[in-house]
């Protein structure tokens, strides 16, 4: 799978660093999951938010990336996230928990990891928004 082109991040992140030192995932899975967030904003209405009325859900990130691997990769989506080693919402819960240790993402009080669980199988989820995405063409 060609590697993607990674964006750079806003004050000199480093996600090869964060990638390397994580060890489970590779650079690519954090810049997704980075953009995720941004798709996941647009979605559900939050992107001009400000504050508390800005935070996204667990269930909410992970539909921002389903969405994204969809219309990027159609059916392969959840092939492509495995390559980069994100294989259930939980990985994309890990990573996200990554990114809010290095100061990325911020995350409110009641925020908990486990809450990724709560959301559907990559594989089945990305099949799913595809079928919609057809559906509405």
């Amino acid at each position: 799978i060609k590697k993607a082109r990674i964006a750079p991040m806003p004050g000199n992140v480093d996600l090869a660093h964060i990638a390397q030192h994580d060890g489970r995932f590779t650079v690519e899975g954090f810049q997704f999951i980075a953009e995720a967030l941004g798709r996941a904003a647009d979605l559900f209405g939050k992107r001009e938010l400000q504050g508390s009325a800005r935070h996204l859900t667990a269930v909410e990130l992970v539909a921002g990336a389903v969405d994204l691997a969809a219309e990027r990769w159609s059916l392969l989506g959840d092939l492509v996230l495995a390559n980069w080693g994100i294989r259930s919402p939980g990985d994309i819960g890990a990573i996200t928990f990554a990114l809010i240790e290095h100061g990325i993402f911020s995350k409110e009080a009641s925020d908990r990891i486990e809450d990724f669980q709560a959301a559907e199988k990559l594989e089945i989820a990305v099949a799913q928004r595809v079928r919609l995405r057809v559906s509405q063409l």
